[in-house]
């Protein structure tokens, strides 16, 4: 497939058809825990054969992760177009804040985890943060300061970024012999 450009309304689209699935597996399964994956994929560009294959990999870290320790999915959702790719989950587990650090720790550990945006949201849908237990900031994929103050900034041209994502994808399909 094609590297298609993504206009900010599709973009913003997809964010309200994220939050629309939630809720719709929210409301499926009253009492879980919802976890949604998704690809922090910065600029115009949210899809290709490369970000399928690094958001194919972060699919099976979650579930691997949630596996380890004896979590159950109740029922998932997966998404993959051009606006991006998300994998919702409802999961089984009375402690959100423990199910949000297992995930924090795929984004800081897997080779790929910086461009994991992994959202954990408690039965009442609320959203858990990384600071809910001390957990660093996400940090640039650039210069290692605070992603956010980066982004708010502007600090690095979204095609100095979108190079440092093909990079790191293409130094994981190196290492692990990942193919197209």
């Amino acid at each position: 497939m094609m590297k298609e450009l993504v206009t900010l309304e599709e973009m913003l689209r997809f964010r309200e058809e994220k939050v629309r699935l939630q809720d719709e597996l929210h409301n499926r399964h009253k009492g879980s825990v919802i976890v949604a994956l998704g690809m922090n994929i910065p600029g115009p560009i949210k899809y290709s054969p490369e970000i399928l294959k690094a958001f194919a990999a972060g699919t099976k870290a979650v579930a691997g992760s949630l596996n380890n320790h004896g979590i159950e999915v109740a029922d998932e959702m997966e998404v993959t177009q051009k606006e991006g790719c998300l994998k919702i989950l409802a999961v089984q587990h009375e402690d959100p804040l423990f199910i949000k650090k297992i995930m924090v720790n795929i984004e800081e550990s897997h080779p790929l985890g910086r461009l994991y945006d992994i959202d954990v949201y408690d039965k009442e849908g609320k959203g858990i943060s990384r600071e809910a237990f001390g957990a660093p900031v996400r940090i640039c994929l650039l210069c290692g300061q605070d992603a956010k103050v980066c982004g708010r900034n502007r600090s690095h041209t979204v095609e100095e970024l979108y190079k440092r994502v093909e990079d790191i994808i293409r130094a994981w399909m190196k290492e692990t012999h990942e193919t197209l």
